[in-house]
């Protein structure tokens, strides 16, 4: 029976207090951001791809690189995306064929 009283005072309280903590909480404030995963079909020696490495790096991205020369899978998957040429970028699964940074940053904008 104490239990179940006390149980009740403390659940009483708490939803009067917890609104006027979490309204003061950064955390409870914060947005959560939407994980990004990018992935890049590439070759060795294509010159886009290097410049989207670069770019990457620039603007602090982690990406997923897959060569389509060394490897039949990454092969396979670039075609099944449409792939008619490297780099084949993906951004969350939405595929862009070729570098062209205008493009690719209006894309990681709607992740920010």
């Amino acid at each position: 029976m104490n239990r179940i009283v006390l149980a009740l005072s403390i659940a009483g309280f708490g939803a009067a207090v917890l609104p006027a903590f979490a309204a003061g909480d950064a955390m409870a404030n914060e947005v959560r951001k939407p994980a990004v995963e990018i992935v890049m079909y590439s070759t060795r020696t294509c010159g886009y791809c290097a410049q989207a490495r670069a770019w990457f790096s620039e603007h602090d991205l982690k990406w997923d690189e897959r060569d389509i020369e060394a490897s039949a899978q990454s092969r396979d998957e670039w075609r099944n995306y449409g792939g008619v040429g490297t780099p084949l970028i993906l951004i969350n699964g939405k595929p862009f064929n070729g570098f062209v940074p205008a493009r690719l940053e209006q894309e990681l904008a709607s992740y920010r």
